[in-house]
């Protein structure tokens, strides 16, 4: 179902928030959640990922478009069996340990499942950053708020998965510090009826969700203004 954008946001000027001092982010684009061997393929959410319309296919355009206004790109991952290899404390162990007892792959396998899906390394380019995120939020025990500082970035253009969960913390935590997040609502995915829930609820309190059509309208439009600006 697709979000519409809360109208309490159409004061904001899209075109200039998506052309200049914008990040590209993504959470999560990785084979445990877009790979039919990932461990979390039950949720189904690999399917038609990539299809016309899917989150994957819609995140690659998003990303197309976004590489024409000379946005940094950061796709961030998150690691399931992080407490393996990081310190954890009482209910960090007991979590990890509840969801991932069952899992049989070795530590290679478990790497596998946080890296990137084929599709997205296929567009990435080298000044690109890709990191493992220790936390909930992609803030938390990582560098990004500092890198974001250093490029000037004002806008974070935010997609990705799930969107209950990492899409979620993402966009309120960016909002806490001082950032101006837009979410591609149809660019992330989870499970329903989250999904739809989670939309819905950013929209309504925290930051604008709209379409990646929407958003490379704004992306497009705010090129041609700075271009004739330039030209006078």
């Amino acid at each position: 179902m697709a979000i519409e954008m809360h109208k309490q946001w159409s004061g904001l000027d899209f075109p200039r928030l998506l052309s200049s001092n914008v990040a590209f982010v993504n959470t999560d684009s990785q084979n445990s959640i877009l790979n039919p061997d990932g461990c979390l393929s039950h949720e189904q959410i690999w399917r038609n990922a990539n299809k016309q319309g899917g989150p994957l296919f819609n995140t690659l355009r998003l990303a197309s478009a976004a590489r024409k206004a000379a946005m940094q790109f950061l796709w961030l991952r998150y690691d399931r069996f992080i407490g393996e290899i990081e310190p954890t404390n009482e209910i960090d162990r007991v979590q990890y340990h509840f969801w991932n007892k069952d899992y049989d792959g070795d530590r290679a396998k478990k790497d596998w499942e946080a890296d990137l899906v084929q599709e997205i390394k296929e567009v990435m380019q080298p000044g690109d950053i890709t990191l493992v995120y220790p936390a909930w939020s992609i803030f938390t025990g990582t560098p990004v708020d500092r890198w974001l500082n250093q490029w000037g970035t004002r806008t974070l253009l935010i997609s990705g998965y799930h969107t209950d969960w990492c899409v979620e913390m993402a966009t309120r935590h960016a909002r806490d510090l001082g950032y101006i997040p837009i979410v591609v609502g149809d660019a992330c995915g989870s499970t329903q009826p989250l999904h739809d829930q989670t939309l819905d609820q950013i929209n309504t309190c925290y930051a604008p969700v709209i379409t990646t059509d929407a958003a490379i309208g704004f992306i497009e439009q705010g090129l041609e203004g700075r271009q004739k600006f330039a030209a006078n």
